[in-house]
């Protein structure tokens, strides 16, 4: 009998279940405006039709993108990262309904920017040749532009969509540059013909070229020293748009990694392997300390972004499909405990009426709102990688496939940042619950069903459960590493 099976007969299993059950219910019933107000604490069992229309969504998405009978080549891997990245697209999109709407922002243009998002990255999802993959990028990025100063009113979200055009657009010129000695070098700038071909050739320009592909790469995706970008635009940005840059970009942009480096260039790792990771290293340790001065709540967040990107990059590092496997795996819970973060957050600002921005609103929410805040404990400890959650096992498969190949120093380095960073979640945990009431405290007050409602209690019901039912994602990833190898 294996341990899960042994586990999962034991009274002490059983009843942690039924409490998990019930808290779970609780929230899906009764929403999570159960406060001490006893007037707000009311059940609401109305469905709501788009939560029947987005699962229609994944139902429709699931047999048109999902397909494990197709293991031979490299688009199996490219139809899979697509659903992954429909299924999170499919999650953003029902969540900021209701940002938009308490905000009445009514623009016409926000649904065709998030659809140029889509197009670019379904793009990016397929693409096989750099030329395609630029035009791709560069299509996603212009939306990505607007969208950051998408509240022209606000002087913040016009420095952050100004400041992300122009490192975008330099960025952007080293990113084709890259491409430009890449075709000198070999004539073609297809992913397998690369494949076949690069072992034969070792020349400045195609080692110049790799270079300036990982410099514009490492900047898309916010990691050290290319990361200056990203805590002013996810300030910047109104909610729903920094829900946006967390949880879309990441999926489609690691995908692009795994599929240059770990396939295309694989006979190269000696070049790229070093800077990556010291990007890796770099990352986890500036985002670990920096978020300890932090007083915003996004600006902590942002910089929580950029040590779990440092987590990701280690995937690559490794180039082995153990630690492809875990990347992918990182990559998609990462992206739904995002997107559960923030739609407590959007959650919270529809509710409240306010935006809770600094780390002082949420003193004290605790004793106000109680389920409220446990469920936003059991996202912060999720997030640090504390077990059993999700992102627990994320974290634990990155490391271990690290330190299997012998990166004892650097796996070694990363505990240690990684239980440093476990400082910051905690201490807002700690606010929560046992500070001082406030009088700048957050108090829910909504009366109608949110969508994000719904949306909290299915993802949290993956985020605990994980460690009962892993076999889906597990085996999706396992599916997904061994294609390149």
């Amino acid at each position: 009998m294996d341990f899960l099976t042994i586990l999962s007969n034991s009274l002490f299993f059983n009843i942690c279940i039924l409490v998990i059950g019930f808290y779970l219910l609780s929230v899906l019933c009764f929403g999570l405006r159960f406060s001490s107000s006893p007037e707000l604490a009311y059940p609401n069992l109305l469905p709501s039709f788009n939560l029947f229309s987005a699962f229609c969504l994944f139902i429709t998405v699931w047999f048109l993108c999902f397909d494990f009978d197709n293991l031979d080549n490299l688009f199996f891997f490219n139809q899979n990262t697509q659903f992954f990245f429909l299924l999170l697209g499919a999650c953003v999109s029902f969540v900021s309904r209701d940002f938009l709407t308490g905000q009445l922002i009514t623009k016409f243009e926000y649904d065709i920017l998030f659809l140029f998002v889509i197009m670019g990255s379904l793009c990016l999802c397929f693409t096989d040749d750099f030329l395609i993959m630029y035009l791709a990028i560069e299509l996603q990025s212009l939306a990505f532009y607007v969208f950051a100063s998408f509240q022209r009113n606000s002087e913040n979200s016009t420095e952050a969509g100004l400041k992300y055009f122009l490192l975008g657009a330099l960025i952007s010129c080293f990113l084709l540059l890259g491409f430009c000695f890449i075709y000198l070098s070999f004539g073609f700038t297809s992913f397998e013909m690369l494949f076949t071909v690069a072992s034969s050739q070792d020349n400045n320009f195609l080692i110049l070229g790799i270079l300036f592909i990982i410099v514009a790469l490492l900047f898309k995706v916010g990691a050290t020293p290319f990361h200056f970008w990203l805590c002013d635009v996810y300030e910047g940005a109104i909610l729903s748009v920094t829900l946006l840059f967390a949880a879309l970009p990441k999926m489609v942009l690691f995908s692009l990694l795994v599929k240059i480096f770990l396939f295309s260039f694989i006979d190269f790792n000696s070049i790229w392997s070093f800077a990556f990771l010291g990007a890796a290293v770099g990352s986890i340790a500036f985002g670990s300390i920096s978020a300890l001065f932090q007083k915003r709540v996004k600006r902590l967040f942002a910089y929580s972004t950029i040590a779990h990107t440092g987590f990701i990059l280690l995937g690559i590092v490794v180039a082995t499909p153990d630690s492809e496997k875990a990347l992918i795996f990182y990559v998609v819970t990462y992206s739904l405990i995002t997107i559960l973060l923030f739609s407590l957050l959007i959650y919270s600002t529809k509710a409240s009426n306010i935006y809770p921005k600094y780390l002082a609103n949420w003193i004290a929410t605790g004793v106000n709102n109680p389920i409220f805040a446990f469920t936003f404990s059991i996202i912060l400890f999720s997030i640090a990688g504390i077990p059993p959650f999700a992102g627990f096992f994320s974290k634990f498969f990155v490391l271990a496939s690290t330190i299997a190949q012998g990166y004892y120093f650097s796996g070694t380095i990363i505990v240690l940042l990684s239980s440093v960073a476990c400082f910051y979640y905690i201490r807002l945990i700690k606010m929560v619950f046992f500070s001082k009431i406030s009088k700048n405290g957050l108090w829910l007050s909504c009366s109608n069903r949110q969508n994000t409602e719904l949306l909290i209690s299915v993802i949290l019901l993956f985020n605990m459960f994980f460690f009962v039912f892993p076999n889906f994602l597990c085996s999706a990833s396992v599916a997904l590493g061994l294609v390149l190898f």
